[in-house]
């Protein structure tokens, strides 16, 4: 199968080919600081230089410690500073918030489609919530979405391998990583640890480029995120707004980001964030 043509990293077209080493170093760092963490592989792509040029040009960065080389990719930050808060934790914050967010995403779940489910845990509330008799297939490298799924006969279940982190309960990788680029799907359903003017960001570099390379996969994205991440400050960037087709998130977004969601050309599907009463329940959802 092909994958699709969305790419979440900038890459100006040709503009980062061709460049003398000094250039391209200098751009490299600049890259690295705008993404947060970049693989070897994102990094030998956006540059049209082989692997070992990126390696040897990181080696020569690390060296004069501009940047910093750990997971296989490279950053301008320790790699203390990407470790995120437990599965478990996380799954708890916002809970009814992202049960209603998921409970809104599942409209935009298309049976007999195929889809990506990436390892937030608002996604993870989404793959609880797939009807039994749906016919779905899923790309995934979530081990709660793969447990959330198992036992429901019409979804078909591609399960990324890797290398599992136990605090995100997410595979991740180079594996992961080759094993996305040969699938393709129609929807890919997203979260993000962090939301700014500049995009999606998540707090650990693993699931970043796993989060990038399904949207490199996808036709569309669907971001679900409750707006408190608007308040959140995550270090590794997942993709810019240009990503994102369509954004489902609660009430509490205000008037400025949501109108500058739109101008981006972006889909705003708000939710109620808190249940209405009997009395007043009347078009929660816009």
């Amino acid at each position: 199968m092909t994958h699709g043509s969305q790419t979440p990293m900038a890459r100006p077209a040709g503009q980062l080919h061709g460049l003398s080493a000094p250039e391209r170093r200098k751009e490299l760092v600049r890259v690295v600081e705008d993404q947060g963490y970049c693989t070897v592989a994102e990094l030998s792509a956006l540059f049209g230089v082989s692997e070992m040029t990126i390696r040897r040009d990181v080696g020569t960065l690390v060296d004069d410690g501009r940047l910093r080389s750990f997971h296989g990719g490279v950053s301008t930050l320790p790699q203390r500073d990407f470790i995120g808060s437990a599965y478990t934790t996380r799954a708890a914050r916002q809970g009814d918030v992202k049960t209603r967010l998921a409970a809104r995403a599942l409209d935009l779940v298309e049976s007999g489609s195929a889809v990506a489910f990436d390892a937030g845990t608002t996604v993870a509330s989404l793959a609880q919530q797939i009807p039994d008799d749906m016919r779905l297939s899923v790309v995934t490298a979530s081990l709660p979405v793969i447990t959330s799924l198992a036992h429901k006969p019409g979804v078909d279940i591609a399960a990324l391998g890797g290398l599992l982190h136990r605090d995100s309960l997410s595979f991740a990788g180079s594996t992961t990583v080759s094993a996305a680029s040969t699938l393709h799907v129609e929807t890919c359903f997203l979260a993000a640890s962090g939301l700014n003017e500049k995009g999606a960001f998540c707090a650990n570099d693993y699931d970043a480029v796993t989060k990038r390379a399904l949207i490199d996969i996808a036709d569309r994205v669907v971001l679900v995120a409750d707006s408190s991440k608007f308040a959140t400050s995550a270090l590794a960037k997942i993709c810019g707004w240009d990503a994102i087709g369509t954004i489902v998130i609660d009430d509490g977004l205000d008037d400025e980001r949501h109108t500058a969601l739109v101008d981006h050309g972006i889909e705003v599907i708000t939710v109620a964030a808190t249940q209405p009463s009997q009395a007043t329940q009347t078009g929660a959802i816009e």
